[in-house]
């Protein structure tokens, strides 16, 4: 017996004293999750960094799906799609007593179908999703990008406070852990004067200004190079283009803009187009809102006729009839390196991508060639 016990301690020290068996008993769950957590690395898998990404598309529009989903798979990330509806699917109950009815029904229609993204993002629990419209556009290296993006938001945010809803909502997010909305793809923002914002020098994938968006928003009064990022705390924003929601986001927009409490209503103008509250939510401080400026992604058509591109404000057409107008594009909106202005050159395995304009410093660009940018805080424009 005794000789058993003996026998038994001696391989439970062998064992102990082998690296491998070390290691493992050294490094608890909880440690091998913070780590793994916090970094920006996690970014580079395929769902960005996030738990899902979901595009907003009419099942119609088989040729949008066509482009989101082609695009997706040559930057390596998985999108789910999410059906766009139109006036006639929505039930007339359903519209909020705040609801502005000068606007016109599709714009509802719009609204209620990123609503539905986000009752999604509630209903699955998920700590943070990506919502995109099917019209959006990427730069080629826009996992670098984000990563670059998540340690400029990352600095912003000082505190790491749980969520009361969903504890640890946001343990996994390379972004922070206190954040509602990232505003990826905008066509305009206010950033808080009052608050540092966060400057990343050098960026290769910034367009020159005079090839920026139509920015519906004045650009900010942040001191900001023509090469370099800015990444601020936002009051507004307009156009919905692609941004990033924490569940704590989803839970509060989704009360804001259907549940409607009646404070929030009185306190704040909830009846307009899905951006245009949401911006005002973020003015409100009811949700924390974080943007990069120039936005990091924009917007995409292929070539077709004029009228054909947008589901909003583009005409009806007519069903086995080619679709009237001038034909236009291929165009990117807003990015350097358009991942679907690019696409053919992917599937060739090319090493390099094109620009999506000829005036401009760099016309090509090799593949790889953009690394993950540091930066620093700024301090506020309008002192408190």
């Amino acid at each position: 017996m005794l000789y058993a016990i003996g026998v038994l301690v001696i391989i439970s020290l062998i064992f102990w004293s082998h690296p491998f068996a070390s290691t493992r008993a050294a490094v608890s769950p909880d440690l091998q999750h913070t780590e793994s957590s916090d970094h920006s690395n996690t970014i580079t898998n395929t769902t960005l960094g996030v738990q899902k990404i979901f595009a907003i598309s009419l099942p119609s529009r088989l040729d949008k799906r066509d482009n989101i989903v082609l695009g997706s798979s040559l930057s390596d990330f998985h999108v789910e799609f999410i059906d766009a509806i139109t006036p006639d699917d929505i039930n007339p109950k359903t519209y909020p007593f705040n609801w502005n009815y000068d606007h016109r029904p599709v714009e509802y229609a719009a609204r209620r179908s990123h609503l539905n993204a986000l009752q999604k993002t509630v209903h699955e629990r998920l700590g943070s999703a990506i919502i995109m419209e099917d019209d959006a556009d990427w730069d080629v290296s826009l996992k670098t990008q984000l990563q670059s993006f998540a340690i400029a938001v990352r600095a912003l945010q000082p505190t790491d406070p749980p969520s009361h809803t969903h504890p640890n909502s946001h343990s996994k997010s390379p972004y922070g852990n206190d954040w509602d909305i990232l505003w990826l793809g905008h066509c305009g923002i206010e950033c808080n004067p009052s608050e540092p914002s966060f400057l990343t020098p050098n960026d290769p994938t910034i367009p020159p200004p005079h090839h920026f968006l139509p920015y519906r928003r004045d650009e900010p009064p942040q001191h900001r190079p023509n090469t370099s990022r800015l990444t601020c705390t936002i009051t507004d924003g307009v156009c919905s283009l692609l941004y990033a929601v924490s569940l704590r986001g989803a839970q509060r927009i989704l009360s804001a803009l259907s549940a409607n409490p009646s404070h929030l209503a009185a306190d704040i103008d909830t009846g307009a187009q899905f951006d245009v509250s949401l911006g005002r939510l973020c003015g409100s401080g009811y949700i924390k809102c974080f943007a990069p400026y120039p936005a990091l992604t924009g917007g995409y058509r292929p070539a077709e006729a004029k009228g054909k591109g947008s589901d909003i404000n583009g005409e009806e057409g007519e069903v086995g009839r080619p679709f009237g107008g001038d034909v236009e594009g291929p165009f990117s909106h807003g990015v350097l390196f358009s991942t679907l202005m690019n696409m053919e050159r992917l599937l060739r395995g090319e090493a390099t991508v094109k620009a999506t304009w000829e005036d401009v410093d760099v016309v090509e660009m090799g593949l790889g060639d953009v690394e993950v940018l540091e930066g620093s805080i700024e301090s506020p424009v309008m002192k408190i």
